[in-house]
């Protein structure tokens, strides 16, 4: 894992200026320098711009599209809240992302968005919460089940990926979900695909048809749980309000014309929900566990605070109130290793972030993994301390220097749930199982969709 540089501290100036400083204008083989520079050390590249640069600075792309880069958690406010309507997600990671995903609610823009996040915030209301908990206790004390026959060491983030998949698709989609590894594979697939850029895979011999088996696979599983749904019951004839799960409602849902979704639009928010709803969750409880295998004082505070609140039972939503240092630990780990690593937007007007005026379709990219370790808003930033998200603590800081689930109104739909899906899990896990890192060097970084550890994270797994 690369160590955070110093990073400077000194303030932009005051005075509107047009471009912030940067690398600026580069030839082609530059570009291709500064790409493998990206491709091999992504975040020590980054971090040592910044500190040359500050807190913003300025790239120019192979299409001609300026692209800034930002940090500071004044300028995120800007991008994310207060001129939030100039941005827009035309970024071209997002181009990528909706040839996966289509035009869902992660890729979409405008009264399209907006129509979607009201078909699918329902699923995510508190009422809704207190039903999911149950089956998430269940899953979980399955899983422990499952790992404590083991003995030898086990890849947790293939454990909790399989655990977070079967509790959305319990959850939000109604039904269990076939663990055949299919899944995985294309979730693999696809992060090495996010992972390489396109001056570097446009060389790597078949990658149109690898890429056409990932989405076969993806768009398979979206039918099976489509027809899974429609054979145990005809949801078409209910109405909406009805429904008991997410994939009900979406299948029921009417919109202003009284029509039901295109089966394009269904796929879509299906699969994005499918994919959203487990992966990223997944990457946070794999990092927490190696986290605590490191710090064993914090995981012997929580072990304190299981044993105070839960007294050798397993936990219910009720409980979660009480698992403060929990939420905690869970908050430090979302902090160093946050799943959604960057944010990228694009301006569809002329804006201003901070002094800088940016021009219409500019490029922007706040780097998240980089502003959870500037040491102004977290001193010492590569030490877990969780005791930095104690309530007074978190007030001290400026608001937008925390942002796993990204800020404003486009802030992550599931927020609520991932934060409920992993208190309970690590409090259902942890008084039972014992977990100890085991491998010969600390885990590297995998970038693509999520920030994950390279080939997994080998843990042994005991009986407490």
């Amino acid at each position: 894992m690369p160590d955070a540089s110093p990073i400077a501290t000194t303030a932009a100036s005051s005075t509107p200026s047009l471009r912030p400083d940067g690398p600026g204008r580069r030839s082609r083989l530059q570009r291709i320098y500064s790409g493998l520079q990206l491709l091999n050390d992504p975040f020590g590249t980054v971090m040592r711009r910044f500190k040359r640069y500050g807190d913003v600075y300025w790239v120019d792309q192979p299409d001609g599209r300026p692209l800034y880069v930002i940090r500071h958690p004044d300028h995120i406010k800007d991008v994310l809240v207060t001129n939030a309507a100039a941005f827009d997600k035309q970024h071209v990671a997002f181009h990528r992302l909706s040839r996966v995903l289509g035009d869902a609610l992660l890729t979409s823009d405008g009264e399209r968005w907006r129509r979607q996040r009201r078909l699918v915030q329902p699923a995510f209301a508190r009422s809704r919460l207190v039903q999911y908990s149950a089956a998430m206790v269940e899953e979980a004390a399955l899983s422990a089940e499952q790992l404590a026959r083991g003995g030898t060491a086990v890849d947790v983030s293939l454990a909790f990926n399989q655990l977070t998949l079967r509790i959305v698709s319990r959850t939000l989609f109604g039904q269990g979900v076939d663990e055949r590894g299919d899944t995985q594979r294309a979730m693999l697939d696809l992060n090495h695909w996010f992972g390489t850029p396109d001056f570097v895979t446009r060389f790597v011999p078949g990658r149109a048809a690898r890429y056409e088996r990932v989405i076969s696979t993806l768009d398979g599983i979206i039918e099976g749980l489509i027809a899974n749904k429609r054979a145990a019951q005809p949801v078409e004839a209910q109405p909406a309000e009805a429904s008991t799960d997410l994939l009900s409602a979406l299948m029921t849902a009417r919109d202003e014309d009284g029509e039901h979704l295109e089966p394009r639009e269904l796929r879509d928010q299906l699969l994005t929900l499918y994919l959203a709803g487990h992966e990223t969750t997944s990457h946070a409880l794999t990092w927490t566990l190696y986290l605590l295998s490191q710090n064993p004082d914090v995981a012997a505070r929580l072990a304190d605070e299981h044993a105070r609140v839960l007294g050798g039972r397993l936990p219910t939503f009720e409980d979660v109130a009480a698992l403060t240092y929990t939420e905690q630990v869970i908050k430090e780990a979302l902090r160093l290793y946050p799943p959604a690593f960057i944010l990228p937007r694009s301006t569809r007007e002329a804006t201003m972030v901070g002094p800088y005026q940016l021009p219409k379709d500019s490029d922007v990219v706040i780097w998240i993994y980089v502003v959870h370790r500037d040491p102004r808003w977290y001193p010492e930033p590569n030490e877990f301390r969780p005791e930095r998200f104690e309530p007074q603590a978190e007030a001290a800081r400026p608001k937008y220097a925390y942002l796993p689930f990204g800020a404003g109104q486009r802030a992550c739909i599931g927020q609520m749930f991932a934060m409920l899906e992993a208190q309970l899990i690590l409090a259902t896990l942890l008084p039972k199982l014992s977990f100890e890192f085991a491998g010969k060097r600390r885990p590297r970084l995998r970038t693509g969709l999520t920030l994950a550890p390279k080939g997994g994270l080998p843990m042994l797994v005991r009986k407490r």
